[in-house]
């Protein structure tokens, strides 16, 4: 994979049964782009020893610059990405004193006197050589672990910790790398079909290879007439101008096809 890739890896049962939805790989990807990274995949396995390592491994291969797991860092019998990354990596599980010291502190401001009993300790077993990340709303930290040239950073599955875990200790990592935030525009079209853009779309992505086209259907304004998003973003060097540049390049073309073709949000 090039340079400031990324890839997510979901781990829960309740992902793969349509019990939840995963918000948390919407959020990171959002985020990534946002921070001009790439995200190349998305994956989600069970709460299994064997498909996790499988998966993780596989992951390595690819050698994306981040690797993100997000769930399954929690004390009950399903929390066992640790146990799975341990095997993937072939690195044993250490009780890591920084961790348990994060957790120990965590259950202080819920008893005054905590008892780390072999479920909470398990949340400080990392994978040797791993760092954990401080976790402010829930109990079990983050983790970061470095394999070659790849990050890998574990997140809890709740989206309130993932989201703090990644914004306090990731987002600063990333920022490191000093990639180039894509510039991005969008425009509403109405009363043209996406059949009819589609051609347009083709011939502006041979004219401007750095930028990326992607268009919307919403569905039809006031029931009659169809309504797109057309979602405009650069990929490499492309600019504000360029990305302008493309835009009127697509209306002029659709002008030649279509009578009225009426952009909003321009």
């Amino acid at each position: 994979m090039g340079k400031n890739s990324a890839e997510v890896v979901s781990i829960g049962n309740e992902l793969l049964i349509g019990h939840t939805l995963d918000t948390n790989s919407f959020w990171i990807g959002k985020k990534l782009t946002q921070l001009g990274w790439k995200l190349e995949r998305v994956t989600q396995v069970r709460d299994s020893l064997e498909a996790i390592k499988d998966c993780v491994n596989e992951a390595l291969r690819r050698g994306p610059t981040m690797l993100f797991t997000v769930g399954g860092l929690g004390p009950t019998h399903d929390d066992m990405t640790l146990r799975g990354l341990s095997l993937a990596l072939k690195r044993p599980l250490d009780l890591n004193a920084e961790a348990l010291h994060l957790i120990r502190e965590k259950y202080a401001l819920l008893d005054r006197a905590p008892s780390l009993n072999r479920f909470r300790r398990k949340m400080a077993k990392l994978p040797r050589g791993s760092i954990p990340l401080p976790n402010l709303v829930g109990t079990a930290p983050g983790v970061l672990t470095k394999i070659g040239r790849t990050t890998m950073i574990s997140l809890p599955g709740v989206p309130s910790e993932m989201k703090s875990i990644f914004t306090r200790s990731v987002v600063p990592v990333l920022r490191q790398a000093e990639a180039k935030r894509p510039e991005e525009f969008r425009v509403r079209i109405v009363g043209v079909f996406e059949s009819t853009l589609a051609p347009v779309l083709a011939r502006a992505r041979r004219k401007f290879p750095m930028l990326y086209f992607k268009s919307h259907p919403k569905g039809r304004e006031t029931g009659v007439r169809s309504l797109i998003e057309l979602h405009v973003y650069s990929t490499g060097e492309g600019t504000s101008k360029t990305i302008k540049d493309a835009l009127s390049y697509v209306l002029r073309e659709l002008r030649r096809t279509v009578r009225t073709p009426r952009p909003r949000g321009w």
